[in-house]
């Protein structure tokens, strides 16, 4: 009995957890950002990143997987044709991972 009052209380404080009600949204565009690549991660920085990014940037993961490696060359050419850009993060990380790019059409 104890043991299935234990393995119950696991799966609630898992399903109520504070990650499970994070979102993913478009923070405000960026018109003034930088792209640098620093120990197999490409980092997004600018100083109109969303205010809960730690050091005012977001990271693009590079695992080798074609979305990671896709998002990377969207950036690249998104910064060497001075593009603006939209980017999509979770709400409540300070580690800002990128899931999505778009350029915004001026």
């Amino acid at each position: 009995m104890i043991k299935k009052l234990s393995l119950i209380a696991v799966l609630c404080s898992l399903l109520l957890s504070p990650a499970s009600f994070a979102k993913r949204y478009w923070p405000a565009p960026l018109t003034d950002w930088t792209l640098s690549l620093n120990n197999g991660v490409a980092y997004v920085t600018s100083p109109q990143m969303a205010e809960h990014c730690s050091y005012s940037r977001a990271q693009i993961n590079m695992t080798g997987t074609e979305f990671d490696k896709a998002l990377y060359a969207y950036a690249l050419t998104a910064k060497a044709r001075a593009k603006q850009l939209r980017y999509v993060v979770d709400d409540t990380h300070t580690t800002c991972v990128i899931s999505g790019l778009a350029e915004v059409e001026e």
